[in-house]
């Protein structure tokens, strides 16, 4: 018999741990979407119960996920198109986008589209596929 109040209690017990980690959740989504309309309150919590929210575990890596490299600022409010061109600017011959996405830091994708920006505005051409030089 007091095995089985030792189980209920434990089941009890991780029952309501569950629900407060429930509770907390639906709190950030309201918070979300609080926040998507524009909306800065709080949600009402006077008639929820006092809980306390255990902080968050970080996820664990998955097999396809890529670490990210910081990107490099120069001065604070400089364009990320600002930055390509200054490399541009550094060069001697053609840079090719391996080249950029090394020294930026930026994602590949990043980099396709400020050069599209760039050679639309008249400042870089391409020379040959991933190879850009300044006009």
């Amino acid at each position: 018999m007091k095995e089985l109040e030792t189980f209920f209690k434990t089941v009890g017990e991780g029952l309501r741990t569950l629900a407060q980690g429930v509770n907390a959740i639906a709190d950030k989504l309201d918070g979300l979407s609080d926040a998507r309309n524009g909306q800065k309150s709080k949600p009402d919590t006077k008639d929820m119960p006092d809980r306390e929210v255990k902080a968050e575990t970080p996820k664990a890596k998955k097999a396809g996920d890529s670490v990210k490299k910081p990107t490099p600022r120069g001065k604070k409010g400089t364009a990320a198109s600002d930055i390509v061109s200054e490399i541009f600017d550094r060069a001697k011959g053609p840079v090719d986008i391996a080249i950029l996405v090394e020294k930026t830091g930026f994602e590949k994708k990043k980099l396709h589209n400020i050069l599209y920006r760039l050679k639309r505005q008249g400042k870089v051409r391409s020379v040959s596929k991933g190879v850009y030089s300044k006009v």
